[in-house]
């Protein structure tokens, strides 16, 4: 009997996965696990969550009687708790997703996406060890860009040497041009290089390339390396045309230029001009060709009244890559002409009021809300019809 109880009960969760992340498209399933992270949990009673089996459960464990899910009050709350989560994210589409935690999407400062912090013990001493922080003033460069390497040094001796010198390396080798660092201060602490890729023959540079920096202080010499990304890009954003509203939808369309024709993937971030508050999480995808092509943005009136804004608003953290290609190992990544964009808005009167309705969703979700409540008897019934589909 325990064995057929817990064949069950894996049989039932594989249901939930292969219905809940059936094929619907992967930038879905990655929007729905991002705005459930972001979603603060629902709080479900004390006497549930606190305590990993009831009071039945442990009696019956303690006589030896083998535990049944169905009947356990823990594992029927995690169920609707899940449902709760996945009912919020499907009320909207996955490519106009509002903003429910603004850091989810927060501007990365210069130097803070990639930085390398390492203590170096000093004469053996960890305990007062000398700290080096790396990193370069952004992740991905495109080429013709200057790549800049910042260092930091603290806890280094009072009135000691301290000396920097670097260079860049790519799967092809190391180049034959050193990082030439200057300090920014007469402390010697801070310490910046700046590396003109236009100097460099194209074939030097890679994908994944790296910044070898060694520091000096007194007699020790210490290593750490920074990794960033250099590419030529595949398609650039130059611009906006004027947006409009199409249904429920504001539409705004992105000009691309596009170096190289593949599937192409966009995310955005739509803020309140005004105000600067982030306001939608956007997306989509769609093939694009050599030349000038266009690729639009829909942002719902369902996410726009979620914030309660009608613009104007301004379209930000522009990120577009092609999809890699058989045979390619990774996304060739695209850029943007400018950092934001201008993007007009509209009445909430000029939409068509439409609540965002995904039929499979609503499967999904009623499946899960079953789960939360039914027996083992049910569940079966369950599994046999979602089978049979």
């Amino acid at each position: 009997m325990r064995r057929s109880v817990w064949i069950t009960l894996g049989l039932m969760l594989v249901v939930v996965l292969a219905l809940w992340l059936r094929p619907n498209g992967d930038s879905e399933e990655r929007e729905i696990v991002q705005t459930v992270n972001d979603k603060p949990k629902p709080k479900t009673p004390r006497s549930v969550t606190d305590k990993k089996l009831t009071t039945n459960e442990k009696s019956s464990e303690e006589n030896g009687e083998e535990f049944n899910p169905y009947e356990s009050e823990v594992f029927k709350a995690q169920i609707q708790q899940v449902a709760d989560l996945f009912e919020e994210t499907s009320r909207y589409p996955v490519g106009s997703r509002p903003v429910t935690n603004p850091d989810s999407v927060r501007e990365v400062a210069p130097f803070e996406h990639n930085e390398v912090d390492l203590p170096f013990a000093n004469d053996g001493d960890l305990a007062n060890a000398i700290r080096i922080s790396a990193a370069t003033d952004t992740f991905q460069y495109y080429q013709g860009q200057k790549i800049t390497v910042r260092v930091r040094v603290s806890g280094a001796p009072i009135d000691t040497f301290t000396g920097v010198t670097g260079n860049l390396s790519s799967t092809r080798g190391d180049l034959p041009y050193p990082l030439v660092f200057q300090p920014t201060d007469a402390t010697l602490t801070e310490f910046l290089a700046e590396f003109d890729t236009q100097i460099v023959q194209p074939e030097l540079m890679t994908p994944e390339m790296v910044a070898v920096v060694k520091v000096k202080v007194g007699d020790q010499d210490m290593l750490t390396t920074v990794s960033f990304r250099y590419d030529q890009p595949s398609a650039q954003v130059i611009g906006t045309l004027p947006s409009r509203v199409e249904g429920p939808n504001l539409v705004i369309p992105l000009q691309v230029s596009v170096s190289q024709t593949g599937y192409y993937f966009v995310r955005a971030v739509l803020d309140e001009a005004g105000t600067s508050k982030p306001l939608i999480e956007l997306q989509n995808e769609g093939p694009l060709t050599a030349g000038n092509g266009l690729l639009a943005l829909n942002a719902h009136i369902a996410a726009l009244k979620y914030h309660q804004s009608e613009g104007p608003y301004k379209l930000r953290s522009i990120k577009l890559h092609r999809g890699a290609e058989l045979g390619e190992a990774l996304d060739v990544p695209g850029s943007t002409m400018q950092k934001q964009f201008s993007v007009q808005g509209f009445p909430f009167s000029m939409y068509s009021d439409e609540e965002f309705v995904d039929e499979l969703a609503q499967e999904r979700l009623e499946f899960l809300r079953q789960m939360g409540a039914v027996d083992e008897e049910q569940v079966q019934e369950r599994i046999s019809e979602a089978q049979d589909q």
